[in-house]
């Protein structure tokens, strides 16, 4: 068992406790032309925080666009996706995954015997020609924490917001509903950051700093826009936060892995 070496860092301990999903419905709508009500609104985009039979509905629409999707052999900077997060296997991965580990021992069970904490949230945004219509296309990503378990000094916390797998059907392209997807990337990363900084009892006076990192293994010139879309409204999500905060963003990288 590790020896202890100062009090425990309060976001590790929070890290290791129920976490509740980004949004509390399974299916949220949260980016669209702001100058319409929902209604009437194009290119509108949810996050999905579960498996529920609304994603197996959209699921299986986009499985079926994309199987007739031939802009990859065609045109120039467009890759060909595998698209397993469509799979119905695959969707029952949406959802949160706690993992701990000890220097010693590896991947561990008890939170005493535990070093660092890893958290891990599986979602999902869909893009729908109209509100409540059929998927036209989705992003897969992922909000990944990590905090170590003791309060060392200058020590970094970690949050990557990882993007895995983005399609949008080829009549649908070019109506800037990506960046709209982009947009409901960066509300929910905000929104989730501020319920674990809201909900971590913190010692008086503690501010951990944290890291920020928005990622993605790149395959097309498209992904590369998508994600440093993401980034940029990521960056403007959190331009607006109040000093000091207890969770004080050090700095967002912006890090394409082609």
């Amino acid at each position: 068992m590790p020896q202890p070496r100062g009090r425990r860092h309060p976001l590790f301990l929070r890290l290791t406790k129920p976490i509740d999903p980004v949004y509390p419905d399974a299916v949220t709508p949260v980016a669209w032309d702001d100058d319409e009500p929902l209604e009437e609104a194009k290119g509108v985009v949810y996050i999905v925080t579960r498996p529920c039979v609304q994603l197996r509905t959209w699921c299986s629409q986009l499985r079926e666009l994309h199987g007739a999707d031939k802009t990859h052999e065609v045109e120039e900077g467009v890759s060909r996706l595998s698209a397993s997060p469509l799979r119905p296997a695959n969707q029952r991965a949406l959802g949160t995954e706690l993992e701990m580990y000890s220097a010693r021992d590896g991947k561990v069970q008890s939170v005493r015997s535990a070093e660092s904490a890893f958290l891990t949230t599986e979602l999902m945004a869909v893009i729908t020609e109209r509100a409540g219509g059929p998927a036209v296309g989705f992003v897969s990503f992922s909000f990944k924490w990590w905090a170590r378990a003791f309060d060392i000094e200058d020590d970094l916390a970690h949050l990557e917001v990882e993007l895995d797998q983005a399609w949008i059907a080829p009549t649908y392209r070019g109506r800037r509903w990506g960046e709209a997807a982009a947009i409901a990337i960066a509300f929910a990363v905000k929104r989730h950051f501020d319920y674990i900084q809201d909900t971590t009892r913190w010692p008086w006076t503690f501010c951990a700093p944290l890291e920020l990192t928005v990622c993605a293994d790149l395959y097309s010139q498209s992904g590369e826009a998508l994600l440093g879309k993401c980034a940029e409204y990521v960056s403007i999500q959190f331009s607006f936060e109040p000093e000091p905060q207890r969770l004080q963003v050090s700095q967002i990288i912006l890090d394409g892995r082609w």
